[in-house]
């Protein structure tokens, strides 16, 4: 439902554009904070894999499918896989406020709703320290890569 939070043995990925992949193929931790120029933006936005059902691979193909109605995937880019508990886990000790929560998309002018779109909020600002802090310990919970484009996860 919305604005529960999702389970802790969960996962959700995160589109992650080409130029926030690192020459080692690691994710860059300012992927996960909020954009300083964007002072109305309060959360980021992630897709929730369970909600679409138990296989992997059907819910990377929906998440693929949904996604690229509202995002420009490129080939380089990459959706991050992480487990919900282990970023609510490793983040706490740097920040209580942090929440991952359900929040679908309804379906609008030739976009069809998104059941999957979540959004981790309740980090610090994007210009901070705390913002590159928490942004890297998200990246560092980082489990899985996956092509944006391509079913071979």
């Amino acid at each position: 439902m919305k604005g529960d939070d999702l389970p802790p043995d969960n996962h959700i990925v995160r589109y992650v554009k080409p130029s926030m992949i690192q020459e080692d193929g690691t994710v860059d931790g300012s992927d996960f904070r909020l954009r300083p120029h964007r002072p109305d933006e309060n959360s980021l936005s992630v897709n929730w894999l369970e909600i679409l059902g138990s296989e992997k691979l059907h819910q990377l193909k929906e998440v693929r499918r949904l996604c690229s109605q509202r995002l420009s995937l490129k080939v380089n880019g990459k959706f991050a896989e992480m487990n919900v508990g282990t970023i609510m886990d490793e983040v706490s000790t740097e920040l209580n406020t942090i929440r991952i929560t359900h929040d679908p998309l309804e379906a609008e002018q030739d976009l069809e709703a998104d059941p999957s779109h979540s959004q981790i909020s309740g980090l610090p600002p994007g210009d901070s320290d705390q913002a590159m802090l928490v942004g890297d310990l998200i990246a560092e919970c980082v489990v899985d890569l996956h092509s944006p484009l391509n079913d071979d996860t």
